[in-house]
Order: C-alpha cells, then structure tokens, then sequence
C-alpha cells in the first residue's frame, strides 16, 4: 500500500462523484449518503476553504494532511482556523511534497505552524490533496489531470476509514523529519546525508563515501537505504535525482528554499 493506492482510490472516487452530478440537481448540490457512506462534491475554492476550516474547527484529537501545495498565489498560504485548533491541542500531522518550497509564502507559513506545533515532514511520495479529520472524515483533492468540475470530494466512511489511516500513516512513516532548526536554516537535511547525496551523485561507492566522511561502509550503506525509503527511491540513482529535482539540497552555499 502506497501513494499509487492514493492516487487510484481518489479516481474512483471522482468518476463515481461525476456519476454523482450527473444524477443531481446542482442547485441543490451533490450529496450521497447511504449506510454510513456520504460523499459531498466541493466545486468552488470558496466552499473548499469553508470546508477546510470547518473540519479544523470541528476537529477533536488530530488533523492528518498531504499538501502538495497547488493554491492559488492570493491565498492565505495557512489555514485561519489551525492556530486555535492546535492551541486547543488537536495534534496536526503535515507532508509536504518538496516543491512546495518553490514558493517563499508557503515555507514562511510552514515554518510559522511549525513554531505552533505542527508536526511536519517531507516526502515525494505525496500524490495528491488529502486532510482527515478525527481519522473518520476525509477531504480529497481531484487529480491534476482530471477534468471533472468538482475541486475536491469530502467524505465519511467506515469502510474507507482504516484503508485511508493506514494509507497515510505509511507515507508519514517514511518522510523526512523537519524540525523547527532546519526549517529556519532551509535545509531539510543533515550535513552527512547531503555529502552523501553529492558524492552518490557524482558516482562514488559504498566505500569512496565512507572514506570521504570518515565512517563505516555500513554506516553509508543504511544512511543511504533510509534516504531511499525517505523519498521513495527505487534505486541510488534515482535518490540523487530526485533530491536534485526537487532542490532537497543547496546549491552553491545557498537555501534550497526560493521567494
């Protein structure tokens, strides 16, 4: 189970939204509720803030979110309903997909609710939109290619609860940890794992990078195994690209966050 599982639940679930609207009045909105099972289609951003917020304020014990980022440059890059609910002490659990840093008002922000007590971490396996509330109701973003009219789907669930926890939980599991310190200096990681990155970059083994930093072989072998689950690298080389696609690293001395 992985972000691929996410990103095919969320397609089933657009096509059977769009079945949805076919069959509904759009006056009235796309509503289905069945045993347990309702499903409400948000065609607006201002309905997908509204609903955004609402599940904030309604939160209880925990907000689970994956941001690919996506908003709109005149929106507020945080939520105006997260800082009274983590000042309430509902835990809040965030991915963030890299490229979220190509935008200096989202890392501002991010750090902002970091300082507030979010919890954050980093992962290229992040597929699409997702917030859950409570671990029982869920937002999802429609897929970047879709041509449905709907932005999103908000549903609740028995029987996709513990499939989407789960689905979540695997993903934040293998993220990279951002703490408040790198956050602030814009490197999301240790000096070692970016030497690392470099000289598996430019070609060198197990056993030149081990000399190089003055470890282990082994050391190097399980630093680079845990950056490949970080990230979702199949490989040594895709680790590097992908830490260089997404600017995971700085480059000639400078942050690898941009304005």
């Amino acid at each position: 189970m992985d972000a691929d599982a996410l990103t095919s639940i969320s397609e089933q679930l657009a096509a059977l939204a769009e079945q949805m609207r076919r069959h509904t009045d759009p006056v009235n909105g796309a509503q289905f509720t069945h045993d347990g099972f309702s499903m409400r289609m948000i065609y607006s951003r201002q309905d997908l803030l509204d609903t955004f917020n609402d599940f904030q304020d309604r939160a209880v014990h925990s907000i689970d979110a994956l941001d690919r980022g996506g908003r709109p440059a005149h929106s507020d890059p945080q939520s105006k309903s997260q800082p009274a609910a983590l000042a309430r002490g509902v835990r809040f659990r965030v991915v963030y997909d890299p490229l979220v840093f190509a935008r200096g008002d989202l890392t501002r922000a991010m750090l902002d609710s970091v300082r507030q007590g979010e919890e954050a971490r980093v992962s290229t396996n992040v597929s699409t939109r997702l917030l859950i509330r409570d671990r029982e109701e869920f937002i999802i973003h429609s897929s970047e290619n879709s041509t449905a009219s709907h932005l999103a789907i908000q549903l609740t669930s028995g029987a996709l609860a513990d499939f989407i926890n789960d689905l979540f939980s695997k993903i934040w599991d293998t993220a990279v940890r951002v703490s408040n310190r790198k956050f602030e200096s814009g490197k999301l990681l240790e000096d070692d794992e970016i030497q690392i990155l470099r000289l598996l970059a430019a070609g060198q083994k197990d056993e030149a990078v081990a000399r190089a930093l003055g470890v282990s072989v082994r050391t190097v072998q399980r630093k680079v195994q845990s950056l490949q689950r970080s990230f979702g690298a199949a490989s040594r080389f895709q680790l590097g690209a992908i830490s260089a696609q997404h600017l995971m690293v700085e480059r000639g001395g400078k942050a690898s966050t941009a304005d």
